[in-house]
């Protein structure tokens, strides 16, 4: 826990600023206190997402999707948000714990007792928001917190509900690829469908990571992660052979193979009641005696609900005395338990420990047995459990069915005399099959087919094939596929196609007058989302021209775009970028679609981009391997280039010079060792 900078706001919405709980791409997590004295982890994003197109959708999507696992043991509650707010800001749940990755660092791996107890808590949880028919889609160590009563599963900032949910059917995005590679599954890495079967892939590598200390398909190059993820040997035998009959089958590369989370908390039973390591327990202690010292700097105290999160009072206010629940249970297992399937009938929502009611289909705490506040104290009730709604949605479909009748049947109930109430057609032949047969009737007539605008129809993530050109576009609705275009933005009651100008990643525009809109397309090409990589941005992929890339952030190794060509297939077009020593170019069926890359390897310093005769400030120690240097004018330099190989290590093209050596494992032609001198 870090304190705030004098320059940091106190006040973020209706919360009251105490300190920073961590930082991560997205933005900063911060402890903040609401007027009820709930303390919460409040999510701040930072400014510079709001220039994504697709940043708002992203952070409302994980909003709603947060909320709607909200009634679960498992989460983490969201109690408010602002996505329209400078800094766009999501307040959620705050428990005592350290998030799984800051245990490992503090405990090593965590024993099988301790592996077994987090395994059981991640298949819970994926269980219940799969029951929602919500997929995480991005579970990794610091998105699991630990408390003493089991895990918390965070970060929904890309959960997606799936398609039968009532969700998206493709899972195709224009940006970055999104998440953890080292713990994505196999269909996550190839751009494939995204489905709950993801999930317990990610699962499986975060148990491995959990009781080894290591993930299986880490490396240095992050194309190695990902070609490891696909390919790779999950290295099972580190693990014990109870927790290997576990994991094996969250770990098969086709995700129809895998078994399923609500199977797997049957295959794990109910794991001993046994605490976390010392060191865990130790880190949570930690942040409990943080926690109550910055309360009390305020002049409050602090009280652990029953459900385990946190409020802080101030004087006068004392809470009772906490009621003793009902003793641990402990259960045992068999180091064998059988491999089965879920029986016929199985709920997918699994069973709860003691002190918990289940419901359908989440779950919410028993009545608290625990402190209770006076009146006007911070306790609140907690959130009951969903409605069932089942016999409202039977009312509704009913009165649906006698609507959809009535419509049909009344506009024939006035014609003259007994005649049979029949659907006369235009030109008098009778709807009854029966008179054609007995020649009583007109002429057959054809259906009238009517044509529907599918541009004046269309929402953001649809996608069209454009059988036109430059020019003119002819759209057909398709499946998000390469080679497709997507809508990522949709500007209603306008025709102009200059609205789509700001939008990112936008290939181009069409407009429908009958619908009076305009839609916002980017083209899905099939060597993947750096298609749309604009200068200054970073991508990375395979050291080959037909595989896919994708954006990522600038680091070492990586390549930094120093120019976009677009309408050109010529690589050669690069030549005269500064620095430029890599290209990708992007080819397609229509030659205004193609795009150039003019890339730039990003170097450990500026020694990667030097020649011989150009100065440089060496700061650092050489000897020992610490030295990084910078270009300067020879006035303040303190060494200068004396020549250049394109070499890993030829230290004896440098004779008895100083010398600077680096190459990347994925790209080795960007190997180098340059010489220098001291001036």
């Amino acid at each position: 826990m870090k304190p705030l900078r004098d320059d940091e706001p106190r006040e973020i919405g209706p919360y009251r600023v105490l300190a920073e709980l961590g930082e991560g791409g997205m933005g900063r997590v911060l402890l903040a206190a609401a007027g009820d004295g709930q303390l919460v982890a409040l999510k701040v994003m930072r400014p510079h997402l709001l220039h994504d197109a697709q940043f708002r959708y992203r952070f409302r999507r994980e909003v709603i999707t947060s909320r709607e696992v909200a009634a679960s043991r498992w989460t983490a509650a969201v109690l408010g948000s602002d996505e329209h707010a400078p800094e766009p800001w999501l307040a959620s749940e705050f428990f005592h714990g350290p998030t799984l990755a800051e245990a490992l660092i503090a405990n090593g791996p965590l024993g099988e007792a301790s592996t077994r107890r987090l395994m059981h808590g991640l298949a819970a949880a994926l269980a219940e928001i799969h029951s929602y028919g919500v997929v995480h889609r991005d579970l990794k160590p610091s998105n699991v917190i630990l408390t003493d009563d089991g895990v918390r599963l965070i970060d929904f900032g890309i959960a997606r509900v799936t398609e039968e949910a009532g969700g998206e059917a493709s899972i195709t995005q224009t940006g970055a690829l999104i998440g953890a590679p080292a713990y994505m599954s196999p269909e996550q890495v190839a751009r494939q469908a995204i489905g709950p079967a993801s999930d317990l892939f990610s699962l499986g590598t975060t148990v491995i990571t959990a009781g080894t200390g290591a993930n299986p398909f880490d490396a240095e190059a992050l194309y190695e992660i990902m070609n490891r993820v696909v390919n790779g040997d999950p290295g099972l035998e580190r693990l014990p052979e109870a927790l290997r009959y576990l994991v094996e089958p969250c770990m098969r590369k086709q995700p129809e193979q895998r078994v399923s989370a609500a199977e797997l908390v049957l295959r794990i039973g109910e794991p001993l009641a046994a605490p976390w390591p010392p060191a865990v327990a130790a880190l949570e202690q930690r942040q409990r005696a943080e926690v109550a010292d910055l309360a009390r700097r305020h002049g409050w105290d602090t009280l652990v609900r029953p459900d385990r999160t946190v409020v802080m009072f101030g004087p006068g206010v004392v809470p009772a005395q906490v009621q003793s629940g009902p003793p641990e249970t402990t259960i045992s297992y068999s180091p064998e338990p059988p491999y089965m399937s879920a029986p016929q009938g199985y709920s997918p929502v699994p069973t709860v420990s003691p002190g918990y009611a289940p419901v359908n289909p989440g779950y919410a705490p028993a009545p608290p047995g625990g402190p209770v506040l006076p009146p006007g104290g911070p306790y609140l009730p907690q959130q009951g459990p969903k409605q069932d709604r089942t016999v409202l949605y039977a009312v509704l479909a009913v009165l649906a069915v006698v609507v959809i009748a009535l419509i049909v049947v009344l506009p024939n109930l006035g014609g003259d005399g007994g005649e049979d109430p029949e659907l006369t057609l235009s030109d008098g032949a009778s709807s009854d099959g029966a008179a054609d047969d007995a020649g009583l009737g007109g002429e057959e007539t054809d259906p009238v087919e009517t044509e529907t605008d599918p541009v004046a129809a269309a929402v953001v993530g649809d996608c069209f094939w454009d059988y036109g050109d430059e020019t003119t576009a002819d759209l057909e609705p398709s499946y998000c596929e390469d080679g497709s275009f997507e809508v990522v933005e949709v500007f209603e009651g306008t025709t102009d196609l200059s609205s789509c100008d700001a939008v990112d990643d936008v290939t181009t525009s069409v407009s429908s007058s009958a619908g009076d809109l305009v839609l916002c397309l980017s083209y899905l090409h099939p060597n993947g989302e750096a298609y749309h990589a604009e200068v200054g941005e970073c991508v990375f992929g395979p050291n080959d021209s037909v595989s896919q890339w994708y954006p990522i952030d600038c680091q070492e190794g990586a390549f930094e775009v120093l120019e976009r060509l677009e309408g050109v297939s010529d690589p050669a077009s690069c030549a005269g970028s500064v620095y430029y020593n890599q290209n990708y170019t992007f080819t397609t069926s229509q030659s205004y679609l193609d795009v150039v890359l003019c890339l730039s390897m990003i170097y450990p310093d500026d020694m990667g981009y030097a020649t011989q005769d150009d100065c440089m400030s060496m700061s650092g120690d050489p000897d020992a391997g610490t030295a990084l240097f910078t270009f300067a004018d020879c006035d303040s330099a303190n060494t200068y280039v004396t020549g250049r190989v394109d070499e890993y290590e030829n230290l004896d093209w440098c004779g008895d010079d100083g010398w600077s050596t680096w190459m990347s494992t994925d790209f080795p032609e960007h190997a180098y060792t340059v010489c220098w001198r001291y001036l």
